[in-house]
């Protein structure tokens, strides 16, 4: 059924597409924001990177820990960032949809499940988003109701698998773009030194350089032997060279036992 734009009025409001295009407008502002957060986020990611290879250098483990944790936190938020970004984007493709063909049943069921889920996403993100998120939601159960269709939160026998597509192909575009800049963290940084456990990481997120933290464990660290202290230095040019903390691979290129490689980097 195509109605034409004159009949899509509901009550004393604007007209429907008036206030379709409003939250489309509203959308791309928020995909800015969403851009400048990312950009600050990998600004810092880079130097969180940086600052582990300094540390590796200097021979301080924990505060090398400190920051690699922290690195591989910024790359999980990163992720929801980016793909939060892209959902925006589907989202503001389906609202111009319905205005240049009417095909509002089919465009509105699958962006219903995407307003939803990116909501939840980013509410702690971006908390202002909330309420945007809120607009667009009650634009799309009012255009099923002047439809006089059944609304979202009762059963209904439409297609509602193009949300779950949209998430999915965004999220697979994502991983794919993350695995191909490097490579990931090794998955022993998120036990004995996971983010619950060591303290001060959100000071470190930020910028911040205070060493009282660490003097206590440093004092008490243990010092290496002569050649743990040749296989650290050798790890340390690996890892500044090719840019990998991938420890099955510096184990198999410097033909090392892997405890070892751990103990070095670890």
């Amino acid at each position: 059924m195509v109605l034409g734009w004159r009949f899509w009025k509901l009550g004393e409001n604007k007209p429907l597409r008036d206030r379709i295009i409003e939250s489309i407008k509203s959308i791309e502002f928020h995909k800015r924001e969403l851009d400048n957060i990312k950009r600050r986020l990998e600004a810092r990611k880079e130097k969180l990177f940086n600052l582990t290879v300094k540390a590796l250098e200097d021979k301080d483990k924990v505060r090398a820990k400190v920051y690699a944790t922290e690195h591989a936190e910024l790359k999980r938020v990163i992720k929801v960032v980016t793909i939060s970004e892209l959902a925006l984007t589907q989202i503001a493709i389906r609202l111009e949809s319905i205005c240049d063909t009417g095909d509002v049943i089919v465009q509105v069921s699958a962006a219903f499940k995407v307003v939803k889920k990116i909501g939840e996403e980013l509410s702690s993100i971006m908390p202002q988003l909330e309420t945007t998120m809120k607009e667009v939601n009650d634009v799309l159960v009012e255009t099923m109701s002047s439809l006089q269709q059944i609304t979202p939160e009762s059963p209904i026998t439409l297609d509602l698998s193009g949300g779950e597509e949209i998430l999915e192909s965004a999220k697979k575009y994502v991983e794919e773009k993350i695995s191909s800049l490097e490579e990931p963290l090794p998955e022993s940084l998120e036990g004995e030194y996971s983010l619950d456990k060591i303290q001060n990481v959100a000071l470190l997120a930020s910028g911040g350089d205070d060493e009282e933290p660490f003097k206590a464990t440093l004092l008490n660290a243990p010092r290496p032997t002569p050649e743990q202290a040749i296989l650290d230095n050798r790890v340390l040019e690996f890892i500044r060279a090719n840019g990998s903390y991938n420890v099955l691979e510096i184990a198999s290129r410097l033909g090392v036992p892997v405890d070892k490689v751990e103990q070095s980097i670890f």
